[in-house]
């Protein structure tokens, strides 16, 4: 069976993972930062694999001063000890380093958004045709209609991104004629997950009513107070689907805006 239009231009790898054979500008440097965070857990999961006796001497003649005090004596008996071994296990930071990975893997997609918008702009500048007005002294600040253009880009952008995932996905559907989401469910799932960025980032990722209210179901509950956790495995499954939604949306774009591509493979 012959493959179709689209599943040429990309291979899977051995997670499921879309491999895309060309891509924009803006996707390389969203897979260039996709791929050094699972780089990152590999790298994670085998630093405990380390000695950790070599670990603890070097952390002994890295705080311990020759005159030991009561607190660095304190210090050096629990070194010595198991108790110790916590310092060392990737499971007493996996929750810390999860959110903040999370909102890594949420940053690295909404700025591949961005990225792209801009892109697409710069082909087609008649896509930022509106009734609003700019100033003359804006206006007359530029040199050339290239920078002019770039100018009103960057600032139309910048004012979409100060509103949520609806007002991006109604700028991709009425400006780009791009569906950013194939069904209800993606669309949800991709709001859930710019809504936990944003619990991590403005309320240390305790979750709040109005996210308990939106997002619990009868299988998942999300209690109020309660924090988002994210293990490692699921930081790398977030990041597959993450990478595989935008893949999609590039090989779109690519093609309905003739935009320059990268030869990947």
């Amino acid at each position: 069976m012959k493959k179709n239009h689209m599943e040429q231009k990309f291979s899977l790898n051995n997670f499921g993972i879309k491999i895309l054979h060309e891509n924009s500008k803006s996707y390389q440097t969203f897979s260039t930062e996709s791929t050094s965070l699972e780089f990152l857990l590999i790298y994670i999961l085998l630093a405990e694999q380390n000695n950790k006796k070599d670990k603890k001497e070097y952390l002994k003649n890295l705080f311990l001063k020759k005159d030991l005090s009561k607190l660095d004596i304190a210090l050096n008996e629990f070194l010595d000890s198991e108790q110790s071994d916590i310092i060392f296990s990737i499971d007493t930071y996996e929750n810390y380093f999860g959110q903040m990975a999370y909102t890594r893997i949420a940053d690295n997609a909404l700025c591949y958004f961005k990225d792209i918008i801009a892109e697409v702009v710069t082909k087609r500048p008649e896509i930022l045709k509106s009734k609003e007005k700019e100033t003359l002294e804006f206006i007359f600040s530029f040199d050339n209609m290239d920078s002019l253009i770039n100018a009103i880009s960057e600032k139309k952008v910048n004012e979409l991104f100060y509103g949520g995932v609806e007002d991006i996905k109604n700028y991709f559907n009425t400006r780009l004629g791009i569906k950013m989401f194939q069904n209800e469910t993606e669309e949800k799932n991709f709001n859930q997950f710019i809504k936990q960025r944003n619990l991590i980032v403005h309320n240390r990722g305790i979750i709040s009513k109005e996210f308990s209210k939106e997002f619990s179901t009868d299988k998942i509950i999300y209690e109020v107070g309660n924090k988002l956790l994210f293990n490692y495995a699921n930081l790398s499954l977030i990041n597959g689907v993450i990478i595989n939604l935008i893949a999609e949306l590039d090989l779109l774009i690519c093609e309905k805006f003739k935009l320059e591509t990268i030869k990947v493979i």
